[in-house]
């Protein structure tokens, strides 16, 4: 979907910012062979910091689309830029679009990268998984690659202007696909809701514990999808 410059414009930005990643955060990759090279996917990662979106991009072997907020789209440069590489607006008054819009991309082959929490978290602890992401994956029939990235709350903190020089490391976990057989127009609560849990589990897996939710957190996000603290 992408222009023959477009794909210059990415190629280029996307060793530019590999370069100074790995030297001014150290920046590693682990399980970018989960990610398939050709076809349909959805990588859904956590949201600590402004960095996570072109940190993760840079781990994918492969052309990636963001979805980012409107909000970001105010700023002249970064609206220039965004809409050359082709990144997926989302309004949060209209989400519905956004998740038309990546169904779109993903039935053209195409990997977006998504933030299931739907905002940064402020104490880098993995927040509650919004069903956006299943959504997508369900009514796209694509594979799902969860991914973690830490460091970067710290490189570039909540205010902050400046990026401290870091390690930020990015993990891709293994693709796995929802089975799901019916109306994808009308999926059932219970079903988003256990898909929903599913999915924030894979990318728990690749947090180190202090990055991940207690057990009584998630007992109150997920109900009936995860045993209740002090049960059994």
């Amino acid at each position: 979907m992408l222009s023959w410059w477009a794909k210059l414009v990415f190629l280029f930005c996307r060793a530019n910012l590999w370069f100074w990643a790995k030297v001014l955060l150290r920046l590693r990759i682990e399980g970018a062979r989960h990610i398939p090279r050709r076809g349909p996917v959805l990588i859904a990662s956590n949201h600590v910091s402004h960095l996570d979106p072109p940190l993760v991009g840079v781990g994918v072997p492969r052309f990636v689309f963001h979805m980012a907020k409107k909000e970001l789209f105010v700023l002249k440069p970064l609206m220039l830029f965004m809409t050359v590489i082709g990144t997926i607006m989302v309004d949060r008054g209209q989400g519905k679009q956004a998740l038309i819009s990546a169904v779109d991309y993903l039935n053209n082959g195409e990997c977006i990268v998504i933030f299931p929490e739907g905002t940064r978290s402020r104490d880098g602890v993995l927040g509650r998984g919004r069903s956006g992401a299943v959504v997508i994956a369900i009514r796209s029939g694509c594979p799902i690659v969860p991914a973690a990235i830490v460091g970067s709350e710290k490189a570039l903190t909540k205010g902050s202007k400046f990026i401290k020089l870091v390690p930020v490391t990015v993990k891709f976990g293994e693709a796995y696909t929802i089975d799901y057989r019916g109306d994808t127009e009308n999926i059932p609560r219970e079903v988003l809701r256990r898909e929903t849990f599913r999915l924030m589990e894979n990318i728990e897996a690749l947090l180190p514990p202090e990055m991940q939710p207690k057990p009584e957190q998630k007992a109150k996000w997920y109900r009936d999808c995860v045993e209740q603290p002090g049960s059994g």
